[in-house]
């Protein structure tokens, strides 16, 4: 039996239940397996298959060298990963980024941001490329010319949701890793999005948590990677949002408030493995302090009337029609004030008519 068969059968063979196989997988390479099931035989010619297409494709099992130590450190680590990319990520430093799907238009830059300031201090940015929160800390990574990882909750050759395609190109293609433990032809699965996240969690050095609510997936991989040890921080929102309720509930649990990258980045370092000290991406730590809070553009002259209706605006999501009554103003022209702001990059548009100042990421 060649190795890729013997990986695969130890991980997928139905025959076992999942704790049998996990029992013989802790007793090494040397371990009696039963023969192949059919179902195995089938993902192995499809994984062999998808495996041949490219050269920057690969697959690691448990008993291999490079498998991430993180990992193992999990109560169910996966028993074998398929892998596009760059496979010397897999023992790099990174930071995990998580969050709503839902997100905010603030919450999207705030993602971007941060994943810039991440990649640009030489610590790879981990995700699930979902939508909203993810997806923005993948672009932010890739913007700033930085490795980023997209851990998937389906097959190595599928992508969800199907509009992420390019994004994942684009990981691969700009020297970041995609990463699943399904095999490929292996379609999305409700149930296997939960079970991404332990490998999201485990894999990372600290995690982020951007945007969630008090039912969010996020809040099990912030769960996973507090108890695997990981240092979990959360970004602070709006009193009033309900997107931001999940992480405030984090923080009164002792999750880190954070408003730098720095602040997380130094509590990943205190705890570093010294098998990833000498793994670093840059050579150089660039400390990455940047106030991702709004500020005013003084390259951008600004009328007297477009300076008031901005600086009635906050933070927090306000109607058009509730700014408008409170300077005195008809809804039209608020709009038409909100919307040249918009263009000069000082205010987002969000759902319901809302509006809210820009945090200084686009």
């Amino acid at each position: 039996m060649n190795d890729l068969l013997a990986a695969m059968n130890l991980a997928y063979n139905t025959t076992l239940k999942a704790r049998a196989r996990y029992e013989l997988a802790q007793k090494g390479q040397g371990s009696i397996l039963p023969v192949p099931c059919d179902a195995v035989r089938l993902w192995h010619a499809i994984g062999a298959a998808w495996l041949l297409q490219s050269n920057n494709r690969f697959w690691v099992g448990i008993h291999c060298a490079d498998y991430p130590k993180g990992l193992l450190e999990l109560k169910d680590p996966p028993l074998i990963l398929f892998g596009e990319g760059q496979r010397e990520l897999l023992r790099a430093r990174g930071v995990a980024m998580v969050g709503s799907r839902n997100a905010t238009r603030t919450g999207l830059g705030t993602a971007q941001g941060f994943a810039q300031a991440f990649a640009q201090a030489g610590w790879g940015v981990v995700s699930g490329l979902a939508e909203g929160i993810d997806g923005a800390a993948h672009a932010g990574a890739l913007q700033a010319k930085g490795a980023t990882i997209a851990v998937l909750g389906c097959g190595p050759d599928e992508v969800y949701p199907k509009h992420h395609a390019g994004l994942k190109n684009q990981i691969i293609q700009q020297g970041g890793l995609v990463l699943s433990e399904y095999p490929p032809g292996t379609a999305p699965q409700p149930a296997f999005f939960p079970r991404r996240n332990r490998i999201i969690a485990a894999l990372a050095d600290a995690l982020l948590v951007v945007e969630a609510a008090l039912r969010s997936g996020s809040l099990i991989t912030a769960r996973v990677a507090s108890e695997l040890g990981r240092p979990v921080a959360a970004i602070p929102g709006s009193i009033h949002s309900s997107q931001s309720k999940g992480c405030h509930a984090m923080i009164k649990k002792g999750a880190l408030l954070v408003e730098t990258a720095q602040e997380l980045l130094d509590e990943a370092l205190a705890s570093l493995p010294e098998y990833k000290i000498s793994c670093m991406l840059q050579e150089d730590d660039i400390p990455c302090n940047e106030d991702l809070n709004c500020h005013d553009d003084t390259d951008t002259e600004m009328d007297e009337s477009l300076a008031r209706v901005l600086s009635s605006l906050g933070h927090d999501p306000l109607h058009v029609d509730t700014l408008a009554d409170q300077l005195g103003l008809n809804t039209e022209d608020t709009l038409a004030a909100l919307t040249e702001l918009e263009l000069l990059g000082q205010v987002l548009s969000e759902s319901g008519g809302r509006w809210v100042r820009a945090n200084g990421v686009f």
